[in-house]
């Protein structure tokens, strides 16, 4: 398996790099504003730290009747060329389908090409 930078936990995904300036490890949730980055000296300690702010931030939400921000709805704005969005629509009602169909199986079949694995339902943890 190759290494990556990243954690999950409670099916939130924590971008870790590093500082050199600090030395210090430095931890961001992805798609998370309410989340501030955080650091720590160890993989232990920003592993403590991501969980904590998972932790905090999903009671805060429950003690203010908050539903919490899902980072990964399954909604993405893409930006390409407008001749693209054009053909890709053009052909999309020739065929009796949608734009949205035809990018999911175009992603679909980048996934399978390049072996791109899949997160479980529920996100392994580390």
């Amino acid at each position: 398996m190759k290494p990556t930078n990243t954690l999950q936990y409670k099916n939130y995904l924590c971008q870790v790099s590093y500082s050199n300036l600090k030395d210090s490890l430095i931890g961001r949730i992805v798609g998370m504003k309410q989340i501030p980055t955080f650091t720590a000296q160890t993989v232990a300690g920003i592993k403590e730290s991501f969980h904590r702010s998972v932790d905090d931030y999903l009671t805060a939400c429950e003690e203010t009747g908050k539903e919490p921000t899902k980072p990964f709805t399954g909604m993405y704005t893409l930006r390409f060329h407008p001749a693209v969005q054009e053909a890709l629509t053009v052909y999309a009602l020739a065929n009796s389908t949608t734009l949205a169909h035809i990018m999911q199986k175009a992603l679909d079949e980048y996934i399978e090409n390049h072996k791109i694995p899949m997160p479980e339902k529920n996100g392994e943890e580390n």
